[in-house]
């Protein structure tokens, strides 16, 4: 296979040499990949605007000897209004910052794309942005597995938060997103999984 289209979700990237990109993509066929983006950081570039975290891209992909190409990329989805609201693009973007930390390159998720797109459309919609990516990231720790079951598992969490996590990993979004969960909290529940990416990283 030299050749590969296909839909992604743009996880992030970082400076490659004097003028290219590397871009970090999840797509359904491939899982997590690392592709180079060659001249993306001259301003002429043809990848300029589009290879933006959580952009939904059609990408064209070039499998070299060495590395892939990304050859080509059209926006399908740039999540505009979230990114005019300051509070929901972070929350956005933590959740392209979890996917990338947690997902090991070539490696598929089975139902990833539909929790993304779920979990973005909750946070665009919605007045507690910060629901959808707790949501997101605890559905996303349970799927590759990194996450106890808090309610069997011996811990030291205190009864709410156990409850907390066992009730999110067992429902939906429509259900989680009735959680009335104040900032201490909030931060509480980031802190315990950034624990729990810890002592499987």
């Amino acid at each position: 296979m030299k050749n590969h289209s296909t839909t992604s979700i743009i996880l992030g990237h970082k400076d490659l040499g004097e003028a290219d990109k590397l871009i970090f993509l999840y797509n359904e066929e491939l899982g997590k990949t690392k592709a180079i983006a060659k001249g993306a950081r001259r301003i002429t570039s043809k990848f300029t605007g589009h290879l933006e975290s959580l952009n939904i891209c059609k990408t064209q992909l070039y499998f070299g000897p060495r590395n892939i190409i990304l050859t080509e990329v059209e926006s399908v989805n740039t999540f505009k209004k979230i990114r005019e609201d300051l509070e929901k693009t972070n929350c956005a973007l933590q959740i392209a910052e979890i996917t990338d930390k947690l997902i090991y390159e070539n490696q598929k998720v089975e139902g990833l794309k539909e929790l993304f797109l779920e979990s973005m459309d909750y946070i665009e919609k919605k007045e507690n942005p910060q629901i959808g990516t707790i949501y997101y990231s605890i559905k996303l720790l349970d799927k590759t597995g990194l996450i106890p079951d808090f309610k069997e598992t011996e811990t030291t969490l205190t009864l709410k938060y156990r409850k907390f996590f066992h009730f999110i990993q067992n429902n939906d979004l429509r259900k989680t997103g009735k959680i009335k969960i104040n900032p201490e909290e909030n931060q509480e529940v980031r802190e315990i999984m950034e624990r729990i990416m810890k002592t499987n990283f």
